[in-house]
C-alpha cells in the first residue's frame, strides 16, 4: 500500500471497500466488477480504481479473465481439494519445526496479533480480520525457520484468500479460528510440534469444507432456478 493518506476516491479507498464487500459476501464469486460503476460510486479515477484492481489481484481476491473483464475470484471443487492439499503439506510440514518452546518475546508478540485478531473479528470488522489473521499466520511460519516452507506457504494462502473468506460473516466459524489461533500460541509456547500440526490440519480444513458446502448448495439452487423448481424470490429468502 502507498504511504499516501486515504480519502474518499483514492484507490486505497477503493481497495478497501472492494475488500469488505467481497470477504463480507455482498460481492460473490464470479461476479464481474465494472470500471465505470465502482468509479461512479466510488468517484475515484479510472486509474484508481484499475490500480485497487491491481492490489486485490495480488492478494488474489480478483481475477482477469479473456473477454470477462474483471470477477471475484472463484474456484472449482477440484482446484479447491488440490489447493487444501498442498496447504496441508506445506504447514503441517512447518509445524513440526517447533519441537523447542518458543522464546517468550515471540510468544508476547503472536498473542498480541491474536487478540487483535479476536477483538476484530468480534467487531466485525472484516478488513481488519484479513489483515491480522495474514499477519499471525506469517509470523507463526517465519519462526519455522525455512525462509523458503514460509514463502511456499505464503504463496498457497494467497492462492486460497477468496475460499478462507467465504466464511468470515460466520460467528460461529470466527470463534473456532479464535480459539485455535490461541491453541496454537500455546503449542509453540511448549514445544508441542505434534499438537501443533494437529491443530494447523483442522484450522485449515474448516474454511475449506466451509466454502465446499456453500459451493454445493448456490450449484443446485442455480439449477432449480434453471429448471424453474423455485422462484428467484424464493431463492433470495433462502440465502438471506
Amino acid at each position: 500500500m502507498d504511504e499516501t493518506a486515504e480519502k474518499s476516491g483514492s484507490w486505497e479507498a477503493v481497495y478497501k471497500d472492494l475488500q469488505r464487500k467481497i470477504i463480507s459476501g455482498a460481492c460473490r464469486p464470479r461476479e464481474r466488477l465494472i470500471e465505470d460503476e465502482i468509479m461512479a460510486r466510488t468517484g475515484a479515477t479510472r486509474h484508481g480504481v484499475r490500480r485497487a484492481f491491481d492490489e486485490l489481484e495480488k492478494v488474489g481476491l480478483l481475477i482477469r479473465q479473456p473477454n470477462k473483464g474483471v470477477q471475484v475470484r472463484d474456484y472449482s471443487i477440484r482446484e479447491v481439494e488440490e489447493l487444501y492439499e498442498i496447504r496441508e503439506c506445506l504447514e503441517t510440514q512447518a509445524a513440526r519445526h517447533f519441537s523447542k518452546p518458543a522464546e517468550p518475546q515471540f510468544i508476547t508478540f503472536l498473542t498480541s496479533i491474536a487478540e487483535k485478531h479476536r477483538d476484530a473479528s468480534r467487531a466485525m470488522r472484516f478488513s481488519e480480520v484479513f489483515t491480522l489473521n495474514n499477519a499471525f499466520h506469517e509470523a507463526l511460519y517465519q519462526q519455522a525457520g525455512n525462509k523458503r516452507l514460509a514463502e511456499a506457504i505464503q504463496h498457497y494462502t494467497f492462492s486460497t484468500h477468496p475460499i478462507r473468506t467465504r466464511a468470515f460473516p460466520s460467528e460461529e466459524m470466527r470463534e473456532v479460528a479464535i480459539k485455535e489461533h490461541f491453541e496454537m500460541v500455546d503449542a509453540i509456547r511448549d514445544g508441542d510440534g505434534s499438537r501443533l500440526e494437529e491443530i494447523i490440519r483442522a484450522h485449515i480444513s474448516r474454511p475449506k469444507e466451509f466454502y465446499l458446502r456453500a459451493t454445493n448448495f448456490e450449484a443446485s439452487l442455480e439449477e432449480e432456478l434453471g429448471n424453474g423448481m423455485i422462484s428467484p424470490v424464493s431463492s433470495t429468502r433462502l440465502q438471506g
